[in-house]
Formats: structure tokens, sequence, C-alpha cells
């Protein structure tokens, strides 16, 4: 409402000055700095650096481009004596353009001034257009997908400055930075977005289905969980595991599709944004020299140690072996407490939760109920000399019944209140047991960001107000916001980064350690005595990925690119791969046992990382995106995801700022090949859903801030799976088809023959849509067209040999 407010004020003092040039019959360039500027950033209240003058375009200059990040509309400044021919009236109005331009001089006048600021808007990819010559104002959409010509639309027309004054409510809802944001202007001039049609998706009965495993697909994916599973929680294995499945932090991928340069910079940028002093846990060789002296530190100075990592990338392993290995003389001699938040449940307060989880694991692991009343007598042995001082104390000598009964309740009280009675267990068991407290808050990535908020200040007020040195396991994103705006803003944490470790390396020893328990004894601690497994398929599965992983460079490419670091992603894969209904288990199985190798081809491994258990492709549940996707009737849209994630690649590499693009030149970018901002919008945010780019989105920065980054699986998505007939055929059901023969022709498909058909079909209708993309220097679909139709052509004569 305030800035309404400023708006009618400015808007009340525009009025006469407006008058005055009208008297003076002012040029062009006086129009634009006595009235346009002042419209637009007072008025309209659109920020000075929103707006760009004298813009040039393939046919001229453009006048004005208003818009943050994205351009939003462009306005074509007249000279106040050009006068448009409008329907008179003291407000605003919804015309039919048409029935503005037909007819006298005046409506020729407004006609020209409409098509230059329709071409120049099109040329850039702006849907609004404006035309105002000081006084007069119309407003319409230049750039459309509905399949109208933009001047057989509508436009909303202010005929005078008293409409513009009188209705600047109107001007306000349709034109401000929030009206344009809502979209206002659709409803206003009763326009949309036409949705495409539904894809093959839609047209399926069981849609997207679950595929059937046979019994030995069953019994291996059984198995693959329990070998592949979280070992490392398994007792008797736990220490082994951390010893010999380890794979060191920071050792940079020779399989990922994006520069060197990106990967070694992971946290580099949220360094330089962030006040805190951030450094690395570990590196190649393990726990960095610096790590133990700063954690002892931190502890001395009562302030928690964060651990900042992405998602998957091994923060929950690092402590692990942290206690149990790398500082096990020093963690292995303290009280190690883990609360794990991933596990935890959502019914449960976060406070509660670490507290229950102090109170098991000490019964537990140490054999103390810290709750039970022989240790309360200890722990809280001054505060029961203290009640033996009160008036219920002298009980003692005269009514023992009564005595005991307020002391239990005293000690009721003390136990009731169990944070601060913990505290008071801990420094017990400190100057007693002569053992430090360590605890670590881990897996609280895996919840909301407020949630992740209330455990920094849970761990904060633990490690200030305990006798314990306290772990905490974040998000970068989390973390940067909240230094900024939330619970880390006033507080001086110690901070470590952790990256994720080479993916076939995680992967070789997860699977050689496996590969080791079925040989010796067939059998995990986790199964019940005596129950052992025929293990024989499931150690020849291992023994396939195992070899693949040492020697099949394209499969441990996709594997590596595809998780994009995230080291639970990855395993993920394999073991979905090893029970899946979308390959021929048996085939492999025999291969492996005859000739004791199997080459595994990218198709196959694609497959079951693409379907899961669905027997379709599921954008929904696929961790692979549709790059082919479209969200309205435009044809160009077919191809904004690879156009926009080649454009950040090849500009973040030729940048110095750790491969990061402005959102404000992908925006220009896009928009100069005709995509309008919205469409650019809902491509960045599905990227990011998909893991495509990286963002400082994430880190809170405001729209025109954000930058950009390619990620290893934006970058393979663009340049490999596209290509690829495998991934055309899952993502066949998915694609919007805006030919309606084609449409038609397009169906479910029962065997390889008729998948290759369909493929061709969809391939063909791609290479037409191409042709409404103006050329463009970063990507060229034509290329990726004939890889893709020579992939198919490979199949096809497989089907015939």
């Amino acid at each position: 409402m305030e800035n309404f407010d400023q708006a009618f004020l400015a808007m009340t003092a525009l009025v006469p000055i407006i008058e005055q040039a009208r008297t003076d019959d002012s040029n062009e360039a006086d129009t634009r700095f006595r009235i346009i500027n002042t419209l637009i950033t007072d008025v309209l209240q659109w920020p000075s650096s929103a707006v760009q003058n004298e813009l040039h375009t393939e046919s001229g200059y453009m006048d004005y481009c208003v818009g943050s990040a994205g351009a939003q509309f462009v306005l074509e400044a007249k000279r106040v004596g050009v006068n448009f021919e409008l329907p008179h009236g003291a407000t605003s109005a919804v015309v039919s353009i048409p029935a503005l331009v037909s007819g006298s001089a005046a409506g020729r006048n407004l006609q020209k001034a409409l098509e230059q600021a329709s071409r120049y808007a099109q040329e850039r990819g702006v849907p609004i257009a404006c035309a105002f010559n000081g006084y007069q104002l119309v407003v319409f959409f230049a750039s459309r997908t509905d399949g109208l010509a933009p001047l057989q639309g509508r436009a909303l027309v202010f005929s005078s400055v008293g409409a513009l004054l009188d209705d600047l409510l109107v001007l306000w809802n349709n034109l401000s930075p929030d009206g344009v944001a809502n979209r206002v202007l659709h409803q206003t001039l009763q326009s949309s977005v036409p949705f495409p049609p539904d894809p093959l998706a839609f047209r399926l009965n069981d849609y997207p289905g679950s595929q059937r495993r046979n019994d030995l697909q069953t019994g291996l994916q059984i198995l693959s969980d329990l070998f592949l599973g979280d070992l490392e929680d398994l007792e008797g294995l736990q220490e082994d595991f951390l010893r010999e499945c380890y794979a060191a932090s920071g050792a940079l991928s020779q399989y990922a599709e994006v520069s060197r340069q990106i990967l070694s910079t992971r946290y580099e940028l949220l360094s330089e944004a962030g006040s805190a002093s951030v450094h690395e846990a570990s590196g190649r060789k393990g726990v960095t020299a610096g790590f133990t002296a700063d954690v002892m530190q931190a502890a001395l100075s009562n302030r928690p140690v964060i651990l900042l990592g992405d998602v998957g990338s091994g923060k929950s392993t690092f402590i692990e072996r942290l206690i149990h290995v790398d500082a096990k003389e020093v963690l292995g001699e303290s009280i190690s407490l883990y609360v794990d938040f991933g596990a935890s449940s959502t019914l449960k307060s976060l406070s509660e939760h670490v507290l229950d989880a102090c109170v098991n694991q000490l019964r537990d692991k140490y054999e103390t109920n810290v709750m039970g009343l022989k240790f309360a007598e200890r722990a809280l042995k001054d505060e029961l000399r203290l009640f033996e001082e009160s008036p219920e104390g002298y009980l003692k000598d005269i009514d023992n019944v009564a005595y005991q009964k307020a002391r239990i309740q005293f000690l009721q009280r003390e136990l009731g209140d169990r944070s601060n009675y913990l505290r008071k267990a801990f420094e017990w068991i400190r100057s007693s047991w002569r053992r430090q407290v360590v605890i670590f808050l881990d897996n609280v990535d895996q919840r909301s960001s407020q949630d992740q908020n209330e455990v920094f200040l849970i761990a904060n007020e633990l490690a200030r107000t305990w006798p314990a040195t306290v772990f905490v396991a974040l998000r970068p994103e989390t973390f940067y916001t909240s230094e900024r705006e939330g619970a880390i803003s006033g507080y001086h944490p110690r901070v470590f980064t952790i990256s994720p470790p080479r993916t076939d390396v995680m992967l070789r020893l997860r699977i050689d350690f496996a590969l080791k328990q079925l040989r010796d004894s067939g059998r995990l601690n986790s199964f019940p005595a005596g129950i052992q497994v025929d293990s024989e398929t499931l150690e020849l599965f291992l023994e396939t990925l195992s070899d693949n992983l040492k020697a099949n460079d394209p499969f441990v490419r996709l594997v590596d690119n595809l998780a994009g670091g995230n080291m639970r992603l990855a395993l993920q894969f394999v073991t979905d791969f090893v029970g899946s209904g979308h390959i021929n288990t048996q085939k492999i199985i025999e291969v492996q046992r005859r000739s004791g190798r199997y080459t595994i081809p990218d198709h196959e491994f694609l497959r079951s990382i693409m379907f899961g258990d669905n027997r379709y492709y599921d954008p929904d549940s696929s961790p692979v995106p549709n790059l082919f996707r479209l969200t309205r009737r435009d044809p160009k849209e077919h191809f904004v995801l690879p156009l926009c994630l080649a454009h950040i690649q090849k500009a973040g590499d030729l940048d110095t700022e750790h491969g990061y693009v402005p959102a404000s030149e992908i925006y220009r970018y896009l928009q100069s090949l005709g995509y309008e901002a919205l469409e650019v919008a809902d491509c960045l945010d599905y990227a990011l859903r998909f893991r495509l780019l990286d963002s400082t989105r994430k880190y809170g920065k405001a729209a025109p801030d954000e930058v950009f980054r390619i990620t290893t699986v934006g970058a393979y998505s663009y340049k490999t799976l596209i290509d690829k007939f495998t991934y055309l055929d899952a993502v066949s059901v998915d694609i919007s088809i805006l030919d309606d023969a084609v449409r038609v022709s397009v169906r479910d498909a029962y065997d390889l023959r008729q998948r290759v058909d369909r493929a061709e079909i969809i391939l063909s209708y791609l290479d037409e849509q191409w042709a409404y993309v103006p050329n463009s220097p970063d990507w060229n679909w034509e290329f990726a067209s004939r890889a893709l139709r020579a992939d198919i052509s490979k199949v096809r004569n497989r089907l015939t040999s």
C-alpha cells in the first residue's frame, strides 16, 4: 500500500509536467527525459537498474526495455505532437486493436507505433509492448504463443493524462513489478498462455505403471539392498567398512563433462559471499591438518563446528570415520553421541529428538541409565545437598516417609527438566569418568530450511551450555542464507566443507567390500542366526559391476555425471540396476559366468535409472529430465533447455567467476532467440529441480543477483543423453506434440521395433520444430539430430541382423 501511495504522489506531480510538455510540443527526447523516466521509475517504481535505453535490435534501437533479470516490457516513445486517435473518456479501457488502427491518419500514427513496438518486442522475446506519446498510453501483447497476430488482439488504453491519473490503480496493477510478476495484464486483456496438447502419457491406461520383476530380479534386488546398503551401520562390520571403503573427498573426476575449474571451486563463491572463515575438513589424504586443532579450539570457545556439504557428498561417512578411524585415539575414549535427523519422526520436536537420542545412546552404547535414580543421585549431588538444607530436608529426622516422598518428588522435578538435567549429567560424566562428550547432529540437510535453522540454534545452545563439542552437518545454501538472515547471523561458528569423493572409486570400494563379505561367509551380521543366502548370482552380478567400474569408461562416465557428486544417488543407481525389471538379468549372469566379463552397455543402465520401478518414464519420479518438455504452445520451447545449458556452460568457461553466469545474461541470450521471460524462468526452475544447474538462488540472493552454473548432470544431459535412442524412447511418452497428425501417430509401443518406429516419427517432428529457432552459436539441434538418427539406425540394424 505504501508503494502505491508513493506512486499516486509521483503521478500527481507528473500531470502538470505532461500538460506543459503538450503546450511546448516536446520532441521525443524531451518526452523521454521529462515524462517517461519519471513514469517508469517513480510512478511504476521499477528500479533504475531494470531500465535500459536505446538497446540495439536487428531492426533498430528500442527506446525502453524494462525488467529485472529478464526484460518484461518494451516501450516505444513518440513525441507529444504525435497524437493517437483513441476513444475519448476519462478512464482506461480495453479495446480491440484492429478497431483502433483502422481508418484515419491518426489511426495510422498509432498503427506505426504499435508495429514498431511489436517488432522490437518480438526480436527480444519480450511479451508486453507499449506505445506512449507522453500523455496517451497503449499496452498490448506483442509476442504471443496462441497463434493470434499481435495487432489482432486487444489493448489496454489510457486515452488522456486524466485517464492515467484517474485510473492509476489499473496502470499500477498491470505494469508495476508486482503486477507484471502476477501476470495481471493477461487477465485484463483476457489472454492466457495456451497449454500444450497432452503428451502420450495422458492416453495410457496404467501410466506410469509398475514394471514387473521375475523371481531372479526380485531376489537380486533384496540381496543388493542388504549387501550394498548402509553397511557402516552394521555391528561388527562398521570399523572394517570405514577403513576399507572410505573414499577420500576432494578428488576430481576424470569423467565429468564440466571443466576442472568448476569442480575444484565447488564452494569458492560461497566462501566469498559469506563472512565466516571456511576451510576444508578433508582432502585426498583424509582429515586435513588444521581440522583437529580447529575443532579443539571450537570446543574451548563453546561454539559448534559446522560441516558443509551438498546432499550426498559424504558428510555422514566423514563423521563416522572420524569417530571410529581417523580420530579414534581421541574420540574413541570420548562419549560420542550421534543424532540422526534423517531417520527421526516428524511428529517429534527437534529438541526432544536430540534429548531422546542422548538418553538412549548413553543407555545402549555406554550401559548408563542417566534417567535412573541411582545415576541421578550422583549427578545431582550438589542439588541434593541443598535439598537437605531445605525445610523438606529436615523431615528426615521427624517423618522419614514424608522425607523420602519429598526427596523423590525433588528428583522427579530435576529429571523433568531434561535439557538442564542432561547438562548436569554430562558435567558429572566429564569430571568422574574423565571423558569428553562429542555430539554429532547429522542428516540435517534432509530437513527443511526452517528445521535446519532450528537445529543450528540447538547446536549452538548445546555447545554453549553443555560440556560437549558439537558438530552439525548443513547444506551450504542453508548456512549462507541463515548467515545473512537467519539463525546463524548472530554467531561465528567454525565452518568446514566436505567435497564428494570420486564416484567410481566410492562405488568400486563398496562393491569389492560386499564381494568379500559374500565370498568369506555368504552372510552379514544383520541376518538372523544360522541364515545364509544363495549368493552366487549376486556375486556374479557384483563382479560384473566391479569390472565395469574399472574398465568401462562410457559406463562410468554415465554414472559419474548423472550422480553429480551425490554419492547416495550414485549408490541408489547401482542397487536399482542390480534388481531392475528393465534389463535381461539372466543374460548378464550367463555371460559373466561363461566368459568372466560382461560389458554393460549404456542403454541398459540408463533404462534402469530413467524408469526405476515404473513401466513408463515419469518425470515426477525419475532423476533424469525431459529436455524436450513444453509448458505452452511454442515450438521453440522444445529446445530451450539444451540452448540454455549450452550457453551457460560456454559463457561460464570463458568467465573467471568459477563458471557462474548472471541471470540477466541468460535472459538476454534466450530472449534474443525469441523466448519470453516466463519461458526462461520456467526453464531455469526446471533445470534447478533436476540438478542441471547450480545457482546462488539457493544462497538467499535476490533475483537480479542470481548466478547460474552448469553441473555435470546438465552438461551430460544436453551433450550425450540427447543423442541416445534409449533417452528419446523413454521421454517420448512425456513429449507434447503440437502437430495434430504427428500426435495421432505417436502411440504406445509393445516391442523394440515399434519403439524404433515411434522414435523416428518424433525425431522428424523435432527436426521440423527446430526451424522456428533462430541461429544459435552455442548449440545446434541438427548435430544432435544426426547423432540420434545414427543411434536409431544402429538399433534398427540389430533388429534385422
